[in-house]
Formats: C-alpha cells, sequence, structure tokens
C-alpha cells in the first residue's frame, strides 16, 4: 500500500537505540510505516503520496513540551505584554499600562499584564502599587511576574479585594508589607488569590480561543505534544474536550489534575492517569509544594544568601503532603509536584515515600516538576524510587542570572542538574512552562547543553549534556513521562506519525547557536499541521 508521506534526502534524527540511523520514512494512516534505506522506500511511493525532500534538513520526532499552561500561554498573548524584552524599564511598563487602558483594554474592567522580571528591569526590584496607581488610575490592576508565582497590584485592585494592613497572611502566601505595614502592592503565592478571586474567570469559549492560539505557537516550534500543568476547573477540562471532539486540538495534549480542585471529583468517577485517548488524556495528579528560585520564594533549607531571613515559602505541611499524595496514588494516579527548592524537594520525596509504602504500584513514574535545587541525597533517593525530573533547561538562559544572585555556587553545581540525572539513571523530560518563559525549544535545547545564561554566564557548567541527550529529553523521555513511550517519542515503524522537520542538523550545530535552529514542518497523525 502507498504511503501518505514519503521523506528522504536529510538527517534522520530517530531516537530509536534499535535503529539509529535511517535514510527514509514513510507514514500512512496517522502511523509511521517505515523506516530505513532510500531505495526500499521507493516501493511505497505512489501517485497521491508526497515526497518530501529534505533536502538535507533534519527529520525529528514530533517534539513533547512535557510541563507548561497553554490556557495562560494563549491569554498571555492578548495581554498587556510586561515581558523585558518589551518593557525593560519601570517607565515603559508604566506606558504600556496607560496604552492599554486607553486604546485596546479601554472597556476592560481590569488591566492585567504578564512577564515583568524585577532581575531584569532597570529598577531591579519590584514595582509598587503606587507606581501601577500612576499609569492605571482607579481601574484596577494586576502586573504578573514571569515566574506566576507573585503579582504588583495597584490600589484599586487591593481595595477590590478589601486587603488593608490588617489582612493576615494567607496560609503559603505573603503580603508585602513596608515599614508602616502597609501593602505595597507586591503579593506572593497564594496571597495572588485574594486578588485573582474577585477576576471574572474565562469562558469555555475564551479558553477555547486562548488554547488555539497557543497552539499555533507550539506548531510553529515543531512542538506535537505538551502537557497541560494545572487543571483546577470543570470548564478548563470542558474546553480541552470540546476542542476534542470538534478535532480542533492543535497538539496532543495530557492534564495535571490539580489535587485540591480536582482530585474528589475524578476518583468518585473512578477516572485516573491515563483515561482518554491519543489526543487528550488524563495525566497526573499534582501540588504546587513551593514557588520560583528567581523569585526567592522556592522553599529552601537555608536562607538565601542575599535575602538574610527568608527561605522562601512552603504550600502544604508534611502531613498535608502526605495525605494528598497517599489518596491520589491509591485511586491510581500519577503523582506529580511542583517543587523547586531543596526543602520542598525533600517534602515530595517524603510524600511520594510514604504514597507509595501505604499502596505499592509497580511503575508509578512520580514526577518532579522543575526539581531545581538538588542535592546528592536527593539523586539518590529519585533513583531508587523511580522519580522522574521535569525540568525545563530554558530557564537557565531567561533566569539563569538571577539564580546566580540568589543562590551560591554550591547550590548551582546542582542546580537542575541534567548530567547528574543522566548519570544516576534518572529519566529527566523537557519542557519550557511558558509562559513563565518562552516555548521556544531550541533555547531549551541550547540551553540544556551549554549552561549559559542571558548575560553569558555559566550556572552550574557541570550539569551540561550532548546535543543527543537533549534531544532525547524532548522527545522519548517526554513520551515516558506521560506513560506513552510505546506510541510516541521516536521514529520507530508502529509509531504515531508525529514529526517535525527542523532547517538544520541539530547534532551539527554549534552549541551556542543551537537557538537559531527553526522548525519547517510540523506533522502530527501523518498530517502536515505547519509549513514554514
Amino acid at each position: 500500500m502507498h504511503a501518505d508521506l514519503v521523506f528522504l534526502n536529510g538527517s534522520i534524527v530517530t531516537v530509536d537505540n534499535a535503529n539509529p540511523t535511517a535514510e527514509a520514512v514513510a507514514t500512512l494512516g496517522g502511523r509511521i510505516t517505515f523506516v530505513g534505506s532510500a531505495e526500499d522506500s521507493r516501493s511505497a511511493v505512489g501517485p497521491r503520496t508526497r515526497v518530501i525532500d529534505l533536502a538535507g534538513r533534519a527529520l525529528l520526532p514530533g517534539l513533547n513540551d512535557n510541563h507548561n499552561h497553554p490556557m495562560s500561554f494563549g491569554e498571555m498573548l492578548s495581554s498587556i505584554d510586561g515581558s523585558p524584552g518589551a518593557a525593560p524599564s519601570l517607565a515603559a511598563l508604566q506606558a504600556a499600562f496607560r496604552d492599554a487602558a486607553t486604546g485596546s483594554r479601554k472597556d476592560a474592567a481590569w488591566l492585567i499584564a504578564r512577564g515583568y522580571d524585577d532581575t531584569r528591569l532597570d529598577i531591579h526590584r519590584h514595582p509598587s502599587r503606587y507606581e501601577l496607581d500612576e499609569a492605571t488610575g482607579n481601574r484596577p490592576a494586576m502586573l504578573v511576574r514571569t515566574c506566576g508565582h507573585m503579582s504588583v497590584v495597584n490600589s484599586a485592585a487591593l481595595q477590590t479585594a478589601g486587603i488593608t494592613s490588617t489582612t493576615p497572611d494567607p496560609v503559603g502566601g505573603r503580603i508585602e508589607r513596608d515599614v508602616s505595614g502597609e501593602a505595597t502592592g507586591l503579593l506572593q503565592e497564594t496571597a495572588q488569590e485574594l486578588v485573582r478571586a474577585h477576576i471574572a474567570p474565562p469562558t469555555i469559549s475564551l479558553i477555547k480561543a486562548n488554547l488555539r492560539a497557543a497552539g499555533e505557537k507550539f506548531l510553529s516550534y515543531g512542538i506535537t505534544s505538551v502537557g497541560e500543568a494545572a487543571i483546577s476547573t470543570s470548564d478548563q477540562l470542558a474546553a480541552y474536550q470540546e476542542l476534542a471532539r470538534e478535532g480542533e486540538l492543535p497538539t496532543r495534549v495530557f492534564t495535571m489534575m490539580l489535587i485540591d480542585d480536582t482530585l474528589d471529583a475524578m476518583t468518585s468517577l473512578g477516572l485516573r492517569t491515563g483515561f482518554g485517548d491519543e489526543w487528550l488524556r488524563i495525566g497526573p495528579a499534582k501540588v504546587f509544594q513551593d514557588g520560583s528560585g528567581g523569585g526567592r520564594t522556592a522553599a529552601m533549607t537555608v536562607d538565601y544568601r542575599n535575602d538574610p531571613g527568608n527561605r522562601g515559602i512552603t504550600i502544604y505541611d508534611q502531613a498535608g503532603l502526605n495525605e494528598r499524595f497517599t489518596r491520589a496514588n491509591a485511586a491510581g494516579f500519577q503523582m506529580a509536584a511542583h517543587a523547586i527548592g531543596d526543602l520542598a524537594i525533600t517534602m515530595i520525596l517524603d510524600a511520594y515515600e510514604t504514597a507509595l509504602t501505604a499502596n505499592p504500584r509497580q511503575d508509578a513514574r512520580p514526577r518532579i516538576e522543575h526539581c531545581g535545587m538538588c542535592t546528592l541525597d536527593h539523586l539518590a533517593r529519585m533513583k531508587r524510587m523511580g522519580v522522574l525530573a521535569i525540568p525545563q533547561p530554558s530557564f537557565i538562559y531567561y533566569l539563569g542570572d538571577s539564580y546566580i544572585e540568589n543562590f551560591t555556587p554550591e547550590q548551582l553545581a546542582l542546580s537542575y542538574p541534567g548530567r547528574s540525572w543522566i548519570d544516576h539513571g534518572i529519566i529527566a523530560a523537557g519542557s519550557s512552562d511558558v509562559p513563565v518563559v518562552s516555548a521556544d525549544p531550541f533555547v531549551n535545547l541550547r540551553s540544556a547543553v551549554t549552561r549559559l545564561t542571558q548575560d553569558g554566564q555559566k550556572m552550574g557548567p557541570g550539569q551540561g549534556v550532548t546535543i543527543d541527550e537533549a534531544i532525547r529529553m524532548f522527545t522519548l523521555n517526554g513520551a515516558y513521562a506521560s506513560f506513552e513511550e510505546s506510541i510516541k517519542g521516536s521514529i520507530t515503524v508502529g509509531k504515531l506519525a508525529d514529526l517535525t522537520v527542523l532547517d538544520r542538523d541539530p547534532r551539527l550545530v554549534e552549541p551556542e547557536e543551537l537557538h537559531t535552529l527553526r522548525a519547517e514542518l510540523t506533522i502530527i497523525d501523518g498530517i502536515v499541521m505547519f509549513e514554514r
């Protein structure tokens, strides 16, 4: 039977140890049907076959961004851009708010911006409520930091939320105050929810529009599978289901379900990790346990070196973590947790061990999302327990300079330790965490290999991986992290025809130039979804 697509005349990176090299690949009916020599592929070519001449370009498995936030990413694309590239100064941030207030968002109830990084602002600190007031007047406004773990709000937003000098810090959060006890406008971790509760949630229709917008960006990067890292409402899951039913999901998706918001409802229906199909699948049960390393809210066992007395924020105590993950594991869910600081990682490993001791499961594949500030003890425990690391190498590029300010060289030696994970036999699946940083997978590849920050410093320089190892992090390892390595992640006969064509072979590109790669075709289910 003749193929739908045949790829020839380029570098084919199979990520398949059993068949590492090939000259040609053919697909039919959404599956890979041939991987072999150019000569043998000729019989697959028929009158309706599209033969894609790679002309020296590279064919890879579709890229897997195993942890990101498509809903928030799509929302960000239509929000005020507060990123360092668009607004590198306080004046530029204020101008962006003013322009929005009188322009495209003049009728909006709230003015919302995302992406600022205090470490890269000209003032090298967080803006204050009063500085936002100057640009927003009496309209409530919220400026979300790039990490998403803290925000600055203006006086109108504080008033709307009823936050005063006597408002206590919520569990797992902090309201920053000045010397007189008044809120400065900076809300950390769960304190943000005091304000978010007064912002109307998006409708299912708007969530779907945001997912389509995010999906277009993913496809332009060669990304064919994503992990949605935070499902907390029925409307969010409904939006994904409607897109899947309508055949409009731009990429394949597995969802992480927040334990406090969804676990009881899911378990009452008998749902668990793995429910769904090749397009949309229920993934792990997840918690957020701490904050961000760049924002100094990641939970540490010692003070931040440039912030005496601050060891970050923990969201749950140990008993709370143990109880949540014991329930999730017993119900058949893969376990996942956001943990960046060394204290947070220890607490999550303790909770996983408690859960797996209570209800032993073969091949449970518990995950630590980010897994930032590791120790040798963490590595040994992760290996013994089969815990997966889900890092974002591009954090090193975009946020690494702030990490170098916040942490000691000794701590950074095992930060997002790609080399150590591999050497210890720990599987690490790559991701971007967009919109925290860009979804660009090629910055991710460059960061994983070089460990270079924006300012050209090396963060944990001994932790670089090879380009082949980096590619595996964003293909086969991503499939493994969602129990899907049998159907995707490598160019193997019988697997899904999810592929990407890059303009060059990344194995032949100088490591510091990996970010200049670009995707030229993205194929899902044997259908060309993006073509440059």
